[in-house]
C-alpha cells in the first residue's frame, strides 16, 4: 500500500467537505437536503457498496479472514466499551454518553468501507463489509442501552437484523456461496450507486457543518479530546492487538484502517433521538472528521514501518 495513495484519498475527501461547506453556505444544501441525502445514503448507496463488495470468488481463505475480521471487530468493541466508561465517568449527563459513543463507534461504514475499496481493492471492501455487521451488532445493543434506549431482545435483535447494510449483506453472502452471476450491466449500476456512498457521506457532513459558527466548532477542547482518543488512541490500541496476536495482514489493515475513521454520524443521530447534546454531538462528528484527514495518513504511514 502506497502512502501517496493515502493521501491523495483523504484529499479528496477534503475537496467534497469543502464543496459541501460552500454547497450549504449557498443554501443549496440546507438541512432537508442533508436529510434526504442521509436517508439515500443510509437506505440506498451504502447498501449497494456492501452488495458490491461480494463480487469476488469464494475461497476458505476467506472465511478465516472474515473469522479473523469480526472476531477482533467483536474483541475491540468490547474493549472501547469498558474503555470509554473509564475514560469519561465524570462528564456532564449530557455529553458522557456522546463522548463515550465517539469512542466506541467510527465511520466505519460511510467512511471505511469506501477507503477501504480504495486502498485494498474489492477484497479490502468485501471484509470491510463485515466490519459493518459487527458495528450494528454494537451499535443496536451497547450504543442503544448506552443513550438510555429500552426495548426487549427481540426488539433489539431486529434492529440489528434488519439494517439495510446486514440486508445487503445475506444477500451478497447468498451470491457469493451459491455462485450466481448478476449480469454485468446490473452489477455496473450496483456499484456505480455504492460509490456514490463516501462522496455523500462528507457532502452531508459539509452541510451541517455550514449551518454552525466556526469558532463554536474549534473551541471545545472536550471536542479535541474525544477526536484523539477516536483518531489516535483507538486505531494504535487496535494495531498493537493486532501485531501481538498475529493477525494476518488484510485482516489486520482493514481493522486498523476501520479504527483509524472520525466519529459514526449515528452519534448525531442517537443524541437527538434520546434528548441528550445533539449540538455537542455534531462538533464531534464534524472535528474529528476534519482532523482525520491528517490523521488516517498518519496512522497508515505506522502500520507500514
Amino acid at each position: 500500500m502506497e502512502l501517496v495513495t493515502v493521501i491523495n484519498q483523504v484529499a479528496t475527501l477534503f475537496v467534497i467537505l469543502v464543496i459541501g461547506v460552500v454547497a450549504g453556505r449557498f443554501k443549496i444544501l440546507d438541512t432537508t437536503g442533508t436529510m434526504k441525502l442521509s436517508e439515500i445514503l443510509l437506505y440506498v448507496t451504502s447498501p449497494m457498496l456492501v452488495l458490491s463488495s461480494f463480487s469476488v470468488e469464494f475461497s476458505s481463505d476467506k472465511i478465516i479472514n472474515i473469522i479473523w475480521v469480526m472476531g477482533i471487530s467483536s474483541l475491540v468493541y468490547i474493549v472501547a466499551i469498558v474503555l470509554s466508561k473509564v475514560i469519561y465517568r465524570k462528564f456532564d449527563s449530557q455529553i458522557e454518553p456522546v463522548l463515550r459513543f465517539t469512542t466506541i463507534f467510527s465511520n466505519s461504514g460511510y467512511m471505511g468501507v469506501p477507503l477501504m475499496k480504495a486502498l485494498f481493492g474489492t477484497e479490502g471492501a468485501f471484509l470491510g463489509s463485515f466490519i459493518i455487521v459487527v458495528f450494528n451488532i454494537f451499535l443496536w445493543s451497547a450504543g442503544y442501552v448506552l443513550f438510555g434506549g429500552k426495548g426487549t431482545k427481540k426488539q433489539i435483535l431486529k434492529k440489528v437484523l434488519t439494517s439495510p447494510a446486514v440486508i445487503a449483506m445475506y444477500a451478497g453472502t447468498l451470491l457469493l456461496v451459491f455462485g450466481f452471476k448478476i449480469p454485468d450491466a446490473i452489477m455496473t449500476a450496483i456499484t456505480s450507486i455504492g460509490d456514490m456512498t463516501m462522496p455523500l457521506s462528507m457532502l452531508i457532513i459539509g452541510g451541517v457543518m455550514s449551518r454552525m459558527k466556526f469558532t463554536d466548532i474549534f473551541k471545545d477542547w472536550r471536542v479535541y479530546f474525544s477526536s484523539f482518543i477516536r483518531l489516535i488512541f483507538m486505531p494504535l490500541a487496535g494495531l498493537m492487538i493486532s501485531k501481538i496476536i498475529g493477525m494476518p495482514e488484510l485482516p489486520g489493515l482493514i481493522i486498523v484502517t476501520a479504527l483509524a475513521m472520525p466519529a459514526a454520524a449515528n452519534t448525531t443521530i442517537f443524541a437527538e433521538m434520546f434528548d441528550k447534546d445533539s449540538i455537542f454531538a455534531s462538533k464531534c462528528v464534524v472535528v474529528s472528521t476534519i482532523l482525520s484527514i491528517a490523521t488516517i495518513p498518519l496512522i497508515v504511514y505506522i502500520t507500514m514501518l
